[in-house]
């Protein structure tokens, strides 16, 4: 997988009482890591927030990574390494409650407001009443593209779930630090041996590698592999991922007179970007066929794609019945449509790229560019209201 433009999460928690030194090592090793990460190009989703500390000390080091996670890819940008933003969106994506502001530690706030200042942080807030945890990890699973999960508890499992529940590869690591809220069964660390034992369930890598053997080898032993070992290993683990894919929702039927000029827009127009971008394209009727009923296929290989592009010429049912899945399911989306097309419903409130048949397509690709870079990360369409 080529990592630019890829949304990581780096998810964990510490006990209070946690050793340490073991603890000084799992932050060196984030904070390596997310170095790594923003030389690839990568982008992140980190939370802002408090930094509770060790129970015993008033100035760290942090039970929670996220703090970390934000000073590195600081360092990165001001070091040029990292850019602001990029074509799949801004270098950090982030939640945000009213109380959100308030929270960041003094300590903290240079970085926060160096980021926000140099436009690299794309801010959603929640809707009042609806900034529990468990609503956060849903959407937070939404932003990103890939978990690593480290120690942690009831918090980190959820999140995975959310991440996994959605395709979204979820890589965890052994090291055991326990939980800030000393729940869960096990947190990260658990799932690591679960991942060994069965590692299609947590993610997916190319058919020459292994991804047992790929897991195994991020193995901190406990604190005592060198940080810049298990940085590698990880970072090879990542690029042996399968891309993340964007779902073609089009017109299919050749016999209409449309799906000429249809087929070369996503072969001479879409194929292209979305591959430059890091994606795979994914249409049914292409590629090996995993499924009994053509109508699962559509909507299983929909709800796990990262992007769905749906182009609505010729405006067929189907189209507009998986867009609106894929709206249902706050998953980004491009729509398109040839500049013939009338869309009807509420659809014309979307964005629509109008694409030409006569466009010269180097023309034609920089004008998809410039609206995928514009749309790619819109709001979801629906936010829950506050019971009351």
């Amino acid at each position: 997988m080529n990592l630019r433009g890829r949304r990581i999460h780096i998810v964990g928690s510490a006990d209070p009482a946690a050793d340490e030194k073991k603890l000084g090592y799992v932050h060196s090793l984030v904070s390596e890591l997310t170095g790594a990460l923003a030389a690839e190009g990568a982008n992140f989703v980190i939370p802002f927030g408090k930094e509770p500390y060790l129970t015993d000390r008033a100035d760290g080091p942090s039970i929670i990574f996220d703090w970390t996670v934000a000073e590195a890819v600081s360092r990165a940008q001001i070091a040029g390494i990292a850019s602001a933003s990029g074509p799949n969106g801004n270098l950090v994506s982030t939640l945000a409650t009213s109380k959100t502001d308030g929270h960041i530690p003094a300590g903290r706030r240079v970085i926060y407001d160096q980021l926000r200042e140099k436009n690299s942080i794309s801010i959603e807030f929640l809707e009042p009443g609806w900034s529990a945890g468990a609503v956060a990890r849903s959407r937070l699973a939404q932003l990103g593209d890939i978990l690593i999960a480290i120690s942690g508890g009831q918090g980190v499992e959820q999140i995975a779930l959310e991440y996994s529940s959605k395709g979204k590869p979820v890589i965890p690591l052994d090291i055991n630090v326990g939980s800030s809220t000393r729940d869960g069964s096990g947190g990260a660390s658990r799932l690591f041996d679960r991942a060994r034992t069965r590692p299609a369930d947590f993610f997916s890598v190319s058919p020459t590698a292994s991804a047992a053997d790929l897991l195994d080898r991020t193995q901190t032993r406990n604190g005592e592999a060198s940080v810049e070992r298990v940085v590698a290993a990880i970072i090879s683990l990542l690029h042996s991922l399968v891309p993340p894919r964007v779902f073609y929702v089009r017109l299919l039927n050749d016999a209409l007179p449309e799906f000429p000029s249809v087929e070369e827009f996503f072969r001479k127009t879409a194929d292209p970007l979305v591959r430059e971008l890091g994606y795979e394209p994914l249409q049914m009727g292409i590629g090996k066929n995993e499924f009994v009923w053509m109508n699962q296929a559509i909507f299983d290989s929909l709800h796990h794609s990262s992007v769905a592009l749906v182009d609505l010429t010729s405006l067929r049912p189907n189209c507009f019945m998986e867009l609106g899945y894929a709206l249902g399911n706050k998953q980004r989306v491009i729509v398109s449509a040839r500049d013939d097309t009338r869309i009807s419903f509420d659809a014309f409130a979307l964005e629509a790229f109008q694409w030409k048949e006569s466009e010269d397509l180097g023309k034609r690709l920089d004008r998809f560019r410039t609206h995928w870079e514009r749309n790619i990360n819109m709001p979801t369409l629906v936010r829950p209201k506050e019971a009351k």
